[in-house]
């Protein structure tokens, strides 16, 4: 035990010592009038009275200690010096106490002297319960008061007193032995409160770092994450006015060589829009953007998807790739299932040679397993955790983009924890590996997905509608109207609300094209509220390269939709023609 310790337990069995002194003062109150009641018809009266006020003030001694010790500034400190304080006062008690065998009766009172003998035992016993704390306290009062007896007894003479006197001092002895035991018990207690007050202590203290660890780790996470979302809106608005002058040129009159040329443009911002595609998702899923929207879906479903749309990539490569269908029926988001296979499967095929890849279904006790298998590199057992890593990649350390970003698995992972589908991997160095997906499987009888339908072409209804451009990026502005005019729109453009209600002259903008961060601290939310509200509801979409969480919020809680930078020219095209195609239908 360290030195700490003992004090701490030397000081807590000093207050339990000075806790039972009150307690102690009444338990002799009554001893003391049991003996005079006992002993006033036989001795004299004036002797009775002395040893009462003598044993009275010893209490009073008692109480006047233990007073002085629940006052004291050192009680702490000097725990131990009370304590033998307390020893001594007890000594004197035990005296007093003592005493009563020679003061109190002759030697011709022989029953007298039992029944003051029972009572001493008596207060004695009741020593070893308040006294046990602290050996010492209670070797000082039992010893001279079983040891006064005794000897009262030895010195009446007679085999039959010094039996008496004789069995006195074994009853001390037990006492003292009852009481050292008692005391160790308590000491052992007392230790063991104080060991566990430690430990929960040192757990507290590992838990308040583990805590700081953790929100260190948050914060480092919440800064990767706007980092990232600051950096791609910076990267996406060039690149977004790029996509949209390389279009618009390519519509006009540009001879083959010049068309070639445009299409390279086209390619190198889409490899670059993927990227940006790939950092949204993360931000989406870190964000709590991505509504999962389950039902009850055939599984053909989704492998059929699968095999439209990786059985060319797989032929170019001259891979076989497999997807045997199954008469399950899922309970599931199929996009976001479709999301993770196309992800697993487009992995399969990058990291394949030779071989193959097949995609299956295993049934199991309470769903269906989709399993993606392939004969490509392996995984080391030490990387299985560290592929989920974004911007992790096994044997690409030249980072040839032609393998991925490294962000494919991270997406995975994210998802199927939204999905609650558990997610396991197998693999064997050289061999290849098995990536498997358990989805719940639902009654075959419920089919009803939104998925399934059919989609119907939209007519081409943008021509002539005058479109709104909020942005406050000129080059933007221009390259969106030149794109606009090239599929026979009209087109006003402005770098605020105030500018656009400045400049439309009376006319109402059929749809409203505005971007989520303009100059100072306006925005496209706002923009698109106050030209509502002169002009009535017109549908309006937001147009961004921002991915942090909060802006995501925002705009969810507006209402409104918002298309990511660089954004596809077709996306905006199909988007115009659904909402013209809608307002038509109403």
């Amino acid at each position: 035990m360290d030195a700490a310790l003992l004090r701490r337990v030397e000081q807590q069995r000093v207050e339990m010592l000075y806790g039972n002194a009150l307690a102690v003062s009444g338990s002799a109150l009554l001893m003391v009038a049991m003996i005079a009641v006992i002993t006033w018809p036989h001795t004299s009266h004036t002797r009775i009275i002395g040893w009462s006020i003598a044993t009275l003030l010893v209490q009073v001694g008692s109480l006047v200690l233990t007073t002085g010790f629940r006052h004291a500034d050192n009680r702490a400190t000097a725990s131990s010096s009370w304590g033998w304080r307390f020893a001594a006062a007890s000594g004197i008690a035990g005296c007093v106490w003592g005493s009563s065998a020679f003061v109190l009766v002759d030697s011709n009172q022989s029953l007298t002297l039992a029944l003051i003998a029972a009572c001493l035992a008596a207060r004695a016993t009741i020593s070893v319960i308040t006294h046990a704390h602290f050996p010492p306290a209670l070797h000082a009062f039992t010893a001279p008061v079983f040891g006064l007896l005794a000897l009262r007894y030895i010195m009446l003479g007679g085999y039959g007193n010094a039996a008496l006197g004789v069995m006195w001092f074994a009853v001390l002895g037990y006492l003292l032995l009852f009481g050292d035991r008692q005391a160790r018990e308590l000491v052992a207690q007392i230790r063991l409160r104080y060991e566990n007050e430690q430990l929960v202590g040192q757990l507290q203290q590992q838990y308040a770092l583990a805590d700081q660890a953790r929100a260190r780790a948050e914060s480092a996470s919440r800064s990767k994450s706007l980092f990232f979302a600051a950096a791609n809106h910076d990267l996406r608005q060039p690149l977004h006015s790029l996509g949209l002058f390389a279009t618009a040129l390519r519509n006009g009159k540009v001879d083959e060589q010049g068309r070639r040329m445009i299409d390279q443009i086209l390619q190198a911002t889409e490899s670059l829009e993927q990227l940006f595609d790939n950092l949204l998702d993360i931000s989406k899923l870190d964000a709590g953007q991505v509504e999962v929207k389950k039902e009850i879906v055939p599984a053909n479903l989704v492998l059929d998807r699968l095999r439209s749309t990786f059985a060319k990539s797989a032929e170019e490569k001259g891979l076989k790739f497999v997807v045997r269908r199954s008469r399950g029926v899922l309970y599931t988001d199929p996009t976001l299932l479709f999301r993770v296979l196309s992800n697993l499967v487009s992995n399969a095929l990058r990291y394949t040679e030779r071989g193959g890849v097949i995609v299956a279904c295993r049934k199991r006790r309470n769903g269906v397993s989709i399993e993606v298998w392939d004969s490509g590199i392996g995984i080391p057992p030490e990387q299985h955790e560290r592929i989920f890593e974004e911007f992790y990649q096994l044997n690409n350390p030249a980072r040839d983009r032609s393998r991925g970003l490294g962000l494919g698995l991270a997406t995975v992972r994210r998802i199927v924890s939204l999905l609650e589908h558990p997610l396991n991997v197998r693999s064997t160095l050289g061999r290849g590996s098995r990536f498997s997906i358990e989805v719940p499987l639902a009654d075959p009888n419920k089919i009803h997905s939104g998925a399934a339908t059919i989609e119907q072409k939209v007519p081409n209804l943008i021509g002539g509608k005058l479109i709104m451009v909020i942005d406050d990026e000129e080059s933007v502005r221009l390259g969106m109207q030149s794109l606009l005019e090239s599929w026979g729109c009209k087109c006003i453009t402005a770098m605020d609300s105030d500018q656009a209600l400045a400049s439309i002259n009376g006319r109402v903008p059929d749809f409203i094209i505005a971007d989520l961060r303009l100059r100072g601290d306006r925005n496209g939310i706002d923009a698109i509220r106050e030209l509502r509200a002169k002009l009535g509801e017109i549908p309006a979409v937001l147009i961004s390269g921002d991915t942090a969480t909060e802006q995501l919020r925002k705009v969810s809680a507006a209402g409104l939709t918002m298309m990511h930078k660089p954004l596809k020219a077709v996306r905006l095209r199909a988007l115009l023609n659904h909402e013209f195609a809608k307002k038509q239908r109403a």
